[in-house]
């Protein structure tokens, strides 16, 4: 019985470890916070610069999208919008 609990606790540990590691990469993936289609030049440009004064971090796609981390989403709708 023993043995069967020693066996036991540290997979039950390493099953919950991956699942955790497992939410974290989804909080990381890029979003589309700010749509071209949607946007002037004039308010793009206020969108970045408000973006990285507050430190979040965001890449610019090929049709001009800005795209955030979904983890930082609240902060970016309470800050820049």
């Amino acid at each position: 019985m023993k043995k069967k609990e020693l066996f036991i606790i540290p997979l039950v540990t390493l099953v919950t470890l991956m699942s955790l590691g497992a939410r974290a990469d989804e909080s990381s993936e890029f979003i589309i916070y700010g749509n071209h289609e949607n946007m002037s030049e004039t308010s793009r440009d206020y969108l970045i610069n408000c973006l990285d004064d507050r430190g979040i971090e965001f890449k610019l796609d090929a049709q001009k999208n800005i795209l955030i981390q979904e983890r930082d989403n609240n902060m970016a709708v309470a800050s820049c919008s």
